[in-house]
């Protein structure tokens, strides 16, 4: 017998019970979507979660952060004695380490202001030689601001708001001139006089002139980062001298560098493969070194099993279809027993009756594989595109970036065929050995 005829005597079976064939494939098909459906919730899962993390810095990035105390006005000091500028050259010096940035930053009751427009971005500040060293990527000017001077995100012109918290259309802002004000929740050091009063009249309130009840300076914007998807994008580098003079108004007193210390350290490492290495170093310093490379490696164990756990169930309603196969198989050999015995009369062994018989039960899996396939991404995109129309509609404007509600993966293909191909092949091997098994006499006397 040749393969030619096989697929033909395939194919002609099958078309002799159309409609027990059509609800065997239909169950394969539900099967086949279901996985897919299932594989594309985790895949949009995985990759929602995946963004998220390499959003939050460079794969060759390592941040070590200080434990922050909240001084009064709302500014973030470094833990006293921690993140040390020694640190910072210990840390520089270290194998696989390109660049360090030492940061202090502060935030609360700091504000930025544009004509009659109020923003509230991260405030940083960073010395100058580093934050040009570390190559944050520019779209224009400089990365290093002097005195009087700052770099804003890509984003920072779009979170201005008017006097009635509205948001302003966003603002072109290199070259123009901005206000930083810090408000003060404490009292100047040193109170009242001697006496009460300058008179040194006792009992009486002071008259010397109240402090100002806001700091204000000039800045000019030098340059602007190019858009990177991370809070970067949202922060205001400050030269470290006004960002030292609004913490000294905010909190009462002058920071000392040698005390207060950084906020955070970032650290560049000098490609992805000596992030671990670098990372356990700093870790053996006794330091809280996290990067997003470590986060990812602990986030995608967790997503493979929430994928496994996903595609097993739609796998579990493709092993149902396949007792649909196995059935609709066994009806076929009651069917034609007369036939089969008269293909054995005919010389044919019982391995190619067997495999007929596989190869019927074969097709019938694939064929419901592939049209599942189909089916099932085409129900993976509506779902995604209602659940996107829902979302905007909620949130009365477009998400800042397109969403990934449920993605297909590309491992469900080969997944999803070789999946039904081998449990219909499996459902359809009692049905061929049956039929190959039978005795030709009594198959030739079947009516």
């Amino acid at each position: 017998m040749r393969s030619g005829d096989y697929f033909g005597y395939a194919a002609r079976n099958i078309r002799r019970a159309p409609l027990r064939v059509l609800l065997t494939v239909l169950a394969v098909v539900i099967g086949a979507m279901l996985v897919v459906v299932m594989s594309s919730v985790g895949g949009g899962i995985e990759r929602n979660v995946l963004e998220g993390i390499r959003s939050a810095g460079a794969l060759n990035e390592i941040i070590v952060q200080g434990v922050g105390t909240s001084g009064p006005g709302g500014a973030l000091l470094g833990r006293p004695g921690g993140l040390s500028e020694e640190l910072v050259d210990e840390i520089a010096a270290l194998p696989g380490v390109r660049a360090v940035l030492p940061i202090r930053a502060a935030f609360g009751l700091l504000e930025l202001h544009y004509e009659d427009l109020t923003a509230q971005p991260i405030f940083v500040a960073a010395p100058p030689d580093r934050l040009a060293a570390y190559g944050l990527p520019l779209a224009a000017g400089t990365a290093a601001p002097a005195p009087g001077e700052v770099v804003l995100g890509a984003r920072v012109g779009e979170r201005f708001f008017d006097a009635r918290q509205q948001r302003a259309a966003p603002l072109a802002l290199f070259g123009q001139s901005v206000r930083l004000t810090a408000r003060r929740l404490v009292s100047p050091p040193g109170g009242m006089p001697p006496g009460g009063s300058p008179g040194g009249l006792p009992g009486l309130p002071s008259l010397a002139p109240a402090a100002p009840p806001t700091f204000e300076r000039e800045l000019r914007v030098v340059g602007m980062l190019a858009p990177q998807g991370t809070q970067d994008d949202f922060t205001a580098w400050l030269h470290p001298d006004d960002l030292r003079d609004a913490i000294a108004f905010m909190t009462g007193r002058q920071p000392d560098p040698a005390t207060d210390g950084y906020t955070v350290i970032r650290v560049q490492a000098t490609s992805i493969d000596q992030v671990r290495s670098v990372q356990q170093a700093l870790v053996a310093r006794d330091l809280q070194a996290t990067s997003p490379l470590s986060v990812l490696d602990q986030v995608n164990q967790g997503l493979r099993v929430l994928q496994l756990l996903l595609a097993t169930i739609g796998l579990v309603a493709l092993i149902v279809a396949g007792l649909g196969v196995a059935n609709t198989m066994l009806m076929a050999t009651f069917e034609r027993t007369r036939e089969i015995g008269i293909l054995k009369a005919l010389g044919a062994t019982e391995g190619q009756i067997a495999a007929l018989f596989l190869l019927e039960a074969s097709a019938l899996g694939l064929l419901g594989a592939a049209i599942g396939l189909v089916l099932g991404w085409l129900a993976s995109q509506l779902i995604s595109l209602i659940v996107l129309q829902l979302l905007v509609a909620q949130a009365g404007a477009a998400p800042d970036r397109p969403l990934t509600v449920l993605y297909t993966p590309v491992w469900v293909v080969p997944v999803v065929l070789g999946a039904a191909w081998g449990i219909a092949a499996l459902a359809g091997l009692y049905p061929a050995l049956r039929a190959a098994r039978l005795n030709i006499a009594r198959a030739l006397r079947t009516e």
